[in-house]
């Protein structure tokens, strides 16, 4: 087993370890929807805020580098081809070095995003203090940066995730069936009130948190809802619930099976005449997404317009919702969903 503390580090300069580059400029809102990765400035999802089609002719920004952010000091491997924010605004910076892989640039990238995360919006790096900066790197013998070491060391927490990820998903994966055919079930409008009863969130200011351990859910449209973690519970304290944005990213929902704390941008969702389940939320999640298109942050998704619209769902023969159904068939695309993921980290194996 490969240990951190077995090996010498040293203090290096970014600047004599990388050749840092700047995207040209570009701006995402530029790009039609594509296969493309468009990286951009923050500290979620690898860096990626939208995936782009290319415009005509126009050379991408080659992989297996490193992508830094001025901004707040984010940095994340690039495995592929991509188009980088250049310019204004949230633009990155591109790292190359001919020794790095995608082992050694995850283990990299790591280290910069601790030396780097001093970076705010109030006191932003550029590309000449991004290169001043030290990163501590083990060495070999010659006083160099040991990157088969690297490579070896993030190769073996890889392969013992992976092995946590097959187990978890052999407990997991069972016989959900054949996907039922959305088509071949009756529908009926409810409004969301009759299926649910809507509760607040809770103003807290950032200046009114203290960092803990609690997710705390704000109206993003990312990482499940969670936009910072406190200490501290308030009578917004929940789980088992459907989190639906009213303000911010309006509409955009998100299920949380944890305890955790609302903020009131957020309303928080409970079935009246079914018990909570994963499920059957999640379902739901997706059916009322479908409504986002109507709303704004100008003409919001707020309680009283939430509770009189309407959505489609499956009924059973009596024309109430059929729980069981939406039960089942997400059953059936999370158990399809575990056996795309194990496919696809076995291949890498």
């Amino acid at each position: 087993m490969f240990s951190l503390q077995d090996r010498e580090w040293k203090e290096l300069f970014i600047g004599n370890l990388f050749e840092v580059k700047r995207p040209k400029p570009r701006s995402e809102k530029q790009y039609q929807q594509g296969k493309i990765p468009f990286i951009a400035s923050g500290n979620m999802n690898n860096g990626v805020i939208k995936c782009c089609t290319p415009q005509n002719g126009e050379c991408l920004d080659r992989g297996n580098c490193i992508t830094v952010s001025p901004v707040d000091g984010s940095a994340f491997y690039q495995e592929f081809n991509f188009l980088g924010r250049g310019g204004a605004g949230s633009s990155i910076l591109l790292l190359y070095n001919n020794n790095l892989n995608r082992y050694s640039g995850l283990f990299i990238s790591r280290m910069i995003r601790q030396t780097c995360s001093k970076y705010c919006y109030g006191k932003m790096g550029n590309q000449e203090s991004i290169k001043r900066e030290k990163i501590m790197l083990p060495i070999d013998e010659h006083g160099n940066p040991d990157y088969s070491f690297m490579e070896q060391y993030i190769k073996e927490r890889e392969s013992q995730l992976i092995q946590k990820y097959k187990n978890f998903i052999g407990k997991n994966i069972q016989s959900g069936g054949v996907l039922t055919d959305l088509k071949s079930v009756k529908w009926k409008a409810f409004y969301i009130n009759e299926i649910f009863s809507i509760s607040a969130g809770k103003r807290l200011t950032k200046a009114d948190m203290d960092s803990g351990q609690i997710p705390f859910i704000g109206a993003t449209d990312s990482n499940n809802g969670i936009t910072n973690w406190i200490a501290t519970p308030n009578s917004s304290f929940d789980k088992n619930v459907l989190g639906v944005n009213y303000n911010g990213s309006v509409v955009e929902n998100f299920y949380h099976p944890y305890c955790c704390v609302f903020s009131d941008d957020v309303k928080r969702l409970h079935l009246r005449k079914h018990a909570d389940n994963k499920y059957i939320l999640l379902f739901f999640k997706t059916v009322i997404l479908q409504q986002k298109i109507k709303y704004t942050y100008g003409y919001k998704f707020n309680g009283q317009r939430m509770e009189r619209q309407k959505i489609l769902l499956p009924v059973n023969e009596e024309g109430h919702p059929d729980y069981e159904f939406m039960e089942q068939y997400g059953k059936q695309i999370m158990m399809q969903k575990y056996q795309q993921y194990l496919n696809y980290i076995s291949a890498r194996t």
